[in-house]
């Protein structure tokens, strides 16, 4: 029977507290920053171009714009899913576990959510999770097979992590539902944490 509520943390604070938890964080907002530093500077060349009447620039406009709003798009949907994350990590501490199963085969989409179920000793494991990352990380599951972080609490959600905290995933349970009765089992502490964290609802 999976074990509720939180386990022995890692560290005395929240995540965010850990140095290096904070510069991952940091790393990841500026990787998603620089992707449009290229794509404003093509953006600006184009225009001038298409201004000056050469007509391959001219024709490129809408393509060129069309691209550089489905990046812009995406850069804020992975700086809102890190903040997102950066949320869960103020409020809890990162737990170590043994390692993690991952039970889908999303090889051809690789930043789609992984269900997953995480490792708590002894042959036991918790529910199935959802995990989704903010960028693509080829080797998380190697990673954590032995080991992992995790900052949360099962019947809510939370955020796993190669052990130092990289390459975070914001992760909830995959059926939310079939938890209620073991949610209500929590104490008013751990329902506050939860709704600090922003993960005591079904909506991701």
């Amino acid at each position: 029977m999976p074990t509720d509520g939180p386990q022995t943390p890692l560290l005395t604070g929240s995540a965010l507290d850990d140095r290096r938890t904070q510069e991952i964080c940091r790393s990841l907002r500026i990787r998603q920053w620089a992707r449009l530093a290229p794509a404003a500077l093509i953006v600006a060349a184009v225009g001038l171009l298409a201004a000056a009447g050469v007509r391959p620039a001219q024709i490129a406009v809408v393509p060129v714009a069309i691209a550089c709003y489905v990046l812009v798009q995406i850069t804020i949907s992975n700086l809102l899913w890190l903040r997102r994350i950066e949320r869960v990590l103020r409020v809890y501490p990162w737990e170590q576990r043994p390692g993690v199963r991952r039970l889908d085969a999303n090889a051809r989409r690789p930043r789609s959510p992984h269900v997953v179920k995480l490792s708590q000793g002894s042959g036991r494991w918790s529910h199935e999770m959802l995990a989704s990352p903010v960028l693509r990380h080829r080797t998380w599951e190697e990673d954590m097979s032995s080991a992992l972080w995790f900052a949360g609490d099962e019947r809510f959600g939370g955020v796993v992590a190669i052990p130092g905290g990289q390459a975070p995933m914001f992760t909830k349970p995959r059926q939310w539902d079939p938890l209620a009765s073991r949610r209500a089992k929590a104490s008013t502490e751990e329902w506050d944490r939860a709704q600090r964290a922003g993960i005591d609802t079904k909506t991701w």
